[in-house]
Parts: C-alpha cells; sequence; structure tokens
C-alpha cells in the first residue's frame, strides 16, 4: 500500500462520519420548518407529499399554525402512515384564507416504509 492509501484508510478510520452515508428518514412522524414572514397573518399551512421530482403532490394536509421558536422554526406532527410505500420529499403553502403562497422549496427525501412485525416467537 502507497502513503497516500494508508492516509485515506487512515482518515476514514479516524473520522466515522466521512464513512457513513447519511440515511433516509422512514415514516416520518413530524416536520420542521422556518415560519413564514407573513406566519402572524396566516391561518394554516399545507403540506405537500410529492414523488420525488413530480410538480404536482400526491397527497396534501393540513397543518397548524405552531409556535416558532427563538430561530422561527415550527415543528409540527405528521401523519406519512396514508402514502402508498416509497420515496417522497414534502413541500409546503403558507395559506391566509381563501389565498396560498407558491410551493416551498422541497425538503430532504424520506420513505413511506412497510413496519417490521411485532414479537415473533417459534411455536411447537
Amino acid at each position: 500500500m502507497n502513503a497516500i492509501t494508508m492516509i485515506g484508510l487512515a482518515m476514514l478510520v479516524a473520522s466515522p462520519s466521512l464513512a457513513q452515508t447519511p440515511t433516509t428518514p422512514a415514516n416520518p412522524t413530524k416536520v420542521e420548518f422556518t415560519a413564514s414572514t407573513d406566519h402572524a397573518l396566516l391561518t394554516k399551512y399545507t403540506i405537500g407529499y410529492f414523488l420525488p421530482g413530480a410538480t404536482d403532490p400526491v397527497q396534501t394536509a393540513d397543518l397548524a399554525l405552531g409556535v416558532p421558536d427563538a430561530q422561527q422554526k415550527v415543528t409540527e406532527p405528521i401523519n406519512a402512515m396514508p402514502l402508498g410505500f416509497g420515496a417522497y420529499t414534502a413541500r409546503l403553502k403558507a395559506v391566509a384564507g381563501a389565498v396560498s403562497s407558491e410551493w416551498s422549496a422541497a425538503s430532504n427525501e424520506f420513505t413511506r416504509a412497510p413496519f417490521p412485525p411485532g414479537v415473533v416467537r417459534v411455536v411447537k
């Protein structure tokens, strides 16, 4: 092995984050986002679930306004269980009565996956 290969291997061992690939969240239960600058004037947010690269959502749901924290971040519960199994991204709209914003930029990708079985026992 040459010196460059040895240094590269040493860096991977010493820095596990370099060796790991990020995981895609499965079956998410919350969404986090930065509040609209018009947050105080809104009636709700709408979340849209999109197939990656799609321009129209396969499903939408209303979210409560929530209370922004000091950094203007809002965390709200979501229910991804009605979605079919597969990969999705989420986008949000700010809604004020009958008027809404455009869809936000897409979120990180997540998956809706089957849950594993419960307790498994082998019996005679």
